[in-house]
C-alpha cells in the first residue's frame, strides 16, 4: 500500500506501515481480549470475528486503521463484508482509498427522492470545496450518485408543458402495449421494468452491489427495498447482508444506535407550519378542486377528500381551543401543562379520571386503579372509534366498540347494562359533534357528551369547573384528530398513484419488511400529538404536530448475525458475523449509546497516557459587561436574552488589539487551531454575522459550518462535507460549528508535514452548554430502545411456562411505562428529570467526550474551556458553595466516569480507564469548579 502511494506523488501518502510499526519495530497499538476468569486484558494475536463483537478504542488508537487493513485482507480472500458508516462522506472517502488499493467495493445508498437530493448536494459541496469551485472537478463516487432517467432520452415530448419526473422515474412501471398476432397493438397497456437498467447511471450503485465484494453505506440504507431489477424475490438490504454477507462491521455503533432508535419515532407537523400535513391537503387536494380540478372522480379520491375535510375541521377545532386558551390564560390556563409534551387521550383521561401519582397509592389500591384506567382508555376509544367511523348508522349495539361492556362495568364498579347504555349514547352524542357544523350547536352537545361521560365516570377530585369543562373539550380534540389522521395514512399511497400527492406525506419511522424481524417496543405503540406557541407581532400562532413510536430497530444490530436462523431454507446456515466498532460505545448510564455486548476487542497504544497528562480542561465564565458581578448564562437563559448573551462572549474572545481567540493558537500547542463550539447552525450564523459587523478584520480568518452556505462565500462558510479538508487551508484560525453537526468519523487532522495526522484543533470553547430542545424524544427513544433489546436478549428459564413469560414481559413493561410517563408528561429539563439526570447527562456526555476526542486524535494533548456559566452556576459565583451533581453538568460527568473506572467487575474496569482516563483526570481537575465530594448534594 505504502508502494502504491509513492507511484502516484499527488496522491497523500497513507504511512501504512508507520501507523502499524514505530521506527524501532514495535507496535503501534496493541489488541487486547478480555480475560474474564483472570480479570484482566491480555493482549492477542488473533483476532477472531464470529457471532456477535464489540470493539472499542479511543480516537487515534488505530480502529480506523484496522477496519482499512481488514477489508483489504477479506477482498483479497474472496470474502464479502459490508461496513456501515456514520455518513455518505465517509462512505465516499473511503470508497476512493479503496478504490485506488484495488478493492472490488460498492456503494449503498437509500434510494427514496429526498436522500437522491441530499446526497446530490453534499456531492456538489464537496466538488466545490477548492479553489476552481467544482469548475472542471469530479469526485470518487460522483458516477454512483446520478439523478436523472436515461428514459428522458427517449421523450417523443420533449418540447411538452410538463418536465419528466427525475426523481420519480418509471423504473418498474414503464407501460407498453404488446402486439397481437396479427401485429396489431393490444388495447391494453401491460406494465415492464425499465428496459435501461443495465445502462442507467441512476440505478448504478445498486447495479454494481450485486457483484462487488464489499458494500459501503448509512445503516438507515439497510432498509432500502432492493430493485426488482437486480432481485427475483421481493427483499431488503438488510435480508440480503443477512444472507450473502460474511462479516458486517458497523463503526461508530453507538451512533448508529441512536439513529436507529429515533427512527422509531415518526412526526409530522398537522397545522402551523409551510411543511403541515394540513398545508399539503389545501396545495394538492382542495387548492385544485377549488380551481376546476373536477376530473378528480374516482371514488378513492372522493371518500379521501372526505375523510380529509373531517380531519381539517376536527385539527381546526383543537387549534382553536388551544388558541383560546392562551389568550384568556396566557401561559397559566387548564391546557398550559400539556405545552411542548406527547399528548395521547391516555394522558388527557389521566388527567380528568385519574389520581394525580398513582405511585404513591398502595400496591392493592394501585392495581385496581390502574385496571381502573385501562377500561375507561379502552371504553373512550371504542365510543370514539366507533362514531368515526359508522358515520351515519345509529347503534343499538356494542358490536363496533371492541370492548367487553361486562369487563368494563366490572372495572368500573357498574352494571353492566349502564355500561352499554352510557357506551351507546356517548357515541351517538361524538356523532353529531363531529358532524354538526354550527359552533353554538357543536358547543351544546358537547355539553350533554359530557354529562353522559361524566355521570358513567367520575372525573378527579379537585379539578375546577373549568378546568372539567377545557379538558373534557381537550379529550375529545385529541382523541379524534389522532384517530382520523390514522384513518388517511394508509390511503396516502393510493393518493400518490391517484397524482394527488407526489409523494406520501408521514412515512412510518420503519418499513413494514423491518418491522417483522425487530421486536415492538415494550411500551407498543404510541399516537398522539403535541403542540408548541410561538409569539410572533403581537400574537400567538399554535404549532401542532403529530408523533407516533413504533418497534426497536435497535435490535436489528444485535440479531444480524443470526436473522436467519427461523428460516426453514437457511437454518442450517451460519449468518455474517457482526462487529460493533465505536470509541464511546460503553458507558452504562447512557441509555441511547452504551453497547450491552463485551467488549470483546479492545484497542490500546502503548503511549496513550501521555496526551492526556498535559491536557487541560478550564471552566471560565464570562463576566457580563453590563453587570461585572454576575457571569454570562447562556443556556437557561430567557429566550429573549440568549442572541446578547452570546454576542458578549463572542466579543469576549475577539475584542481588543491582541483578540484571546487568536491568542490560543499560540499559547498551548502553537500551530493548532481553535475551534468554538455551539448547539445549531443559527447560533453559527449569528457569530459569523456579528464578527463581520465588528472585527471585520478577523472575520475571514473565522470558519462557519453552517447547512447551506450563502452566496458570494469566499471559503470562510463551508458545509460540514468540506470540513475535512481544512487540513489542507493555512487561511483560518477558527472554526465555529454545531457540536452535532460534524458526522462521526469525520476528523479534521494536519494533511502534511512533521504532524501529519495530529489533531488540528488544539482548544476547544464550548460557548453553550449542550441540552436537547426541550420537545425532544431522544432520551425516551434511547430509554425505550435499551429496555427494548435488554427484554429481547434476557436469557429466562427454558422451562418457563407461557404464563411466566407473559408475567415476565408485563412486569419489564410496567416498569418502562413509569420511565416514559414521566419522560413523556414534562419538556425535556434537566432540573425536573430527579433520578432520569444520570441517564440524560450521560447521553449528552457522549457526544461532548466525541467532540473533545477530536482534538486528541494520534494522542495529542487538548485544552478546553466551558465558558457557559451553566456548566457550574455555583461555581460562577462568590463565596465557598461547591457544586454538586444536581448543579452542575461537569460534577455529574465527573461521577459518572468516576464510577466507571472504579468498577467492581475488573475487566470492565481495565477497559473504562483505557477509555475515560484521558478524560475524567483533565476533568477532575477542571480549573474553576468547586466540585463537591463524589455523589453529595451542597443543598446550601
Amino acid at each position: 500500500m505504502d508502494a502504491q502511494d509513492v507511484a502516484v506523488p499527488d496522491r497523500p501518502r497513507g504511512n501504512w506501515l508507520a501507523r502499524l510499526r514505530e521506527v524501532g519495530g514495535e507496535r503501534k497499538f496493541h489488541v487486547l481480549v478480555p480475560d474474564r476468569d483472570n480479570g484482566t486484558l491480555e493482549e492477542t494475536e488473533v483476532i477472531r470475528l464470529s457471532g456477535l463483537k464489540h470493539l472499542i478504542g479511543l480516537p487515534g488508537t488505530g480502529k480506523t486503521t484496522l477496519i482499512m487493513l481488514l477489508l483489504l485482507w477479506l477482498d483479497e480472500n474472496g470474502y464479502r463484508t459490508v461496513l456501515l458508516l456514520p455518513s455518505i462522506e465517509a462512505s465516499l472517502n473511503l470508497l476512493a482509498d479503496l478504490r485506488f488499493y484495488g478493492a472490488d467495493v460498492g456503494l449503498l445508498v437509500g434510494q427514496s427522492p429526498q436522500t437522491r437530493i441530499e446526497h446530490a448536494r453534499k456531492l456538489a459541496e464537496r466538488l466545490a470545496a477548492d479553489e476552481a469551485r467544482g469548475f472542471g472537478r469530479t469526485a470518487p463516487g460522483a458516477d454512483l450518485l446520478a439523478l436523472n432517467c436515461a428514459l428522458a432520452a427517449f421523450d417523443t415530448d420533449a418540447d411538452g408543458g410538463s418536465d419528466f419526473p427525475h426523481l420519480t422515474p418509471p423504473c418498474i412501471a414503464v407501460k407498453q402495449r404488446g402486439l397481437k398476432r396479427d401485429g396489431t397493438q393490444k388495447e391494453n397497456e401491460s406494465t415492464h421494468l425499465c428496459p435501461l437498467s443495465g445502462w442507467c447511471g441512476r440505478l448504478k450503485a445498486p447495479r454494481e452491489l450485486t457483484h462487488r465484494h464489499i458494500w459501503l453505506g448509512h445503516v438507515l440504507s439497510m432498509d432500502t427495498r432492493i430493485s426488482p431489477h437486480f432481485a427475483e424475490d421481493q427483499a431488503r438490504y438488510f435480508d440480503a447482508v443477512a444472507l450473502t454477507a460474511d462479516l458486517v462491521i458497523i463503526d461508530e455503533a453507538d451512533g448508529a444506535q441512536a439513529v436507529l432508535d429515533r427512527k422509531a419515532i415518526s412526526s409530522l407537523d398537522l397545522t402551523g407550519s409551510e411543511g403541515s400535513y394540513e398545508h399539503a391537503l389545501n396545495r394538492d387536494l382542495f387548492l385544485p378542486l377549488s380551481v376546476g380540478r373536477n376530473d378528480m372522480t374516482a371514488s378513492n379520491v372522493r371518500q379521501y377528500s372526505a375523510a380529509a375535510s373531517d380531519f381539517r375541521e376536527l385539527n381546526h377545532s383543537l387549534v382553536l381551543q388551544l388558541q383560546r386558551d392562551l389568550q384568556r390564560n396566557g401561559q397559566e390556563g387548564p391546557l398550559s401543562r400539556f405545552k411542548d409534551i406527547f399528548v395521547t387521550g391516555n394522558s388527557v383521561i389521566s388527567t380528568l379520571f385519574c389520581p394525580e401519582d398513582i405511585s404513591l397509592l398502595p400496591p392493592s389500591e394501585r392495581l385496581a386503579e390502574e385496571k381502573r384506567f385501562n377500561a375507561i382508555r379502552l371504553f373512550w376509544d371504542g365510543c370514539v372509534r366507533a362514531a368515526l367511523f359508522r358515520r351515519t348508522d345509529v347503534d343499538d349495539d356494542l358490536e363496533q366498540h371492541d370492548f367487553a361492556a361486562d369487563q368494563i362495568a366490572q372495572a368500573l364498579g357498574r352494571p353492566a347494562a349502564e355500561v352499554t347504555d352510557a357506551a351507546l349514547k356517548i357515541t351517538t352524542l361524538v356523532r353529531d359533534w363531529i358532524s354538526e357544523p354550527l359552533p353554538k350547536r357543536k358547543d351544546r352537545i358537547l355539553v350533554d357528551l359530557r354529562a353522559a361521560t361524566f355521570a358513567l365516570i367520575l372525573p378527579r377530585t379537585g379539578l375546577g369547573p373549568e378546568e372539567l369543562v377545557e379538558l373534557f373539550r381537550f379529550l375529545v380534540g385529541v382523541t379524534t384528530v389522532v384517530m382520523q389522521f390514522l384513518a388517511l395514512i394508509p390511503a396516502q399511497q393510493a393518493m400518490v398513484a391517484e397524482g394527488i400527492h407526489h409523494e406520501p406525506l408521514f412515512r412510518q419511522g420503519i418499513s413494514e419488511d423491518l418491522a417483522r424481524v425487530v421486536p415492538e417496543a415494550l411500551i407498543g405503540r404510541l399516537s398522539g400529538v403535541r403542540y408548541h406557541s410561538d409569539e410572533g407581532e403581537g400574537r400567538a400562532s399554535v404549532r401542532l404536530q403529530y408523533v407516533s413510536f413504533r418497534g426497536a430497530p435497535r435490535t436489528l444490530l444485535y440479531r444480524l448475525h443470526q436473522l436467519l436462523r427461523h428460516d426453514k431454507h437457511h437454518s442450517q446456515e451460519h449468518g455474517p458475523a457482526v462487529l460493533l466498532a465505536s470509541a464511546t460505545s460503553f458507558l452504562e448510564e447512557s441509555p441511547t449509546f452504551h453497547i450491552p455486548v463485551g467488549p470483546d476487542l479492545v484497542l490500546r497504544r502503548p503511549e496513550a497516557d501521555d496526551g492526556w497528562k498535559d491536557s487541560e480542561y478550564i471552566f471560565a465564565p464570562i463576566p457580563d459587561p453590563g453587570a461585572p458581578n454576575r457571569m454570562l448564562r447562556f443556556s437557561g437563559a430567557p429566550l429573549t436574552q440568549r442572541d446578547r448573551i452570546l454576542r458578549k462572549m463572542v466579543d469576549h474572545y475577539f475584542s481588543g488589539e491582541n483578540p484571546l481567540a487568536i491568542a490560543m493558537t499560540r499559547d498551548f500547542d502553537p500551530g493548532r487551531k481553535v475551534a468554538l463550539v455551539v448547539n445549531s447552525y443559527a447560533q453559527v450564523r449569528l457569530i459569523k454575522d456579528h464578527l463581520r459587523r465588528t472585527r471585520p478584520d478577523l472575520a475571514p480568518r473565522v470558519v462557519a459550518v453552517v447547512e447551506r452556505t450563502p452566496s458570494g462565500n469566499e471559503g470562510d462558510w463551508i458545509t460540514a462535507a468540506q470540513v475535512e479538508r481544512l487540513g489542507l487551508r493555512d487561511d483560518w484560525d477558527i472554526l465555529v460549528f454545531p457540536m452535532k453537526a460534524l458526522a462521526r468519523g469525520v476528523n479534521i487532522v494536519f494533511e502534511q508535514g512533521p504532524r501529519r495526522r495530529d489533531a488540528l484543533l488544539g482548544t476547544l470553547v464550548f460557548l453553550t452548554r449542550p441540552h436537547p430542545a426541550t420537545e425532544s424524544l431522544d432520551l425516551v427513544a434511547g430509554i425505550v430502545g435499551a429496555k427494548s433489546l435488554e427484554l429481547d436478549r434476557a436469557t429466562l428459564c427454558p422451562t418457563l411456562p407461557p404464563s411466566g413469560l407473559t408475567a415476565a414481559w408485563r412486569e419489564a413493561r410496567h416498569q418502562l411505562a413509569e420511565v416514559t410517563r414521566r419522560l413523556l408528561r414534562f419538556p425535556v429539563q434537566a432540573s425536573r428529570l430527579g433520578p432520569l439526570a444520570a441517564p440524560f447527562t450521560a447521553d449528552i456526555m457522549v457526544d461532548v467526550l466525541q467532540t473533545i476526542g477530536r482534538a486528541m486524535r494520534n494522542g495529542c494533548k487538548a485544552r478546553v474551556i466551558f465558558a457557559d456559566t451553566a456548566w457550574a452556576p455555583v461555581s460562577a459565583t462568590t463565596g465557598e458553595h461547591t457544586d454538586s451533581r444536581q448543579t452542575s453538568m461537569l460534577v455529574m460527568m465527573r461521577d459518572i466516569l468516576a464510577a466507571r473506572v472504579n468498577d467492581t467487575d475488573p475487566v470492565n474496569r481495565e477497559v473504562y480507564r483505557a477509555l475515560y482516563e484521558p478524560f475524567l483526570h483533565p476533568l477532575e481537575r477542571c480549573a474553576g469548579v468547586r466540585f463537591s465530594p463524589e455523589g453529595v448534594r451542597d443543598d446550601d
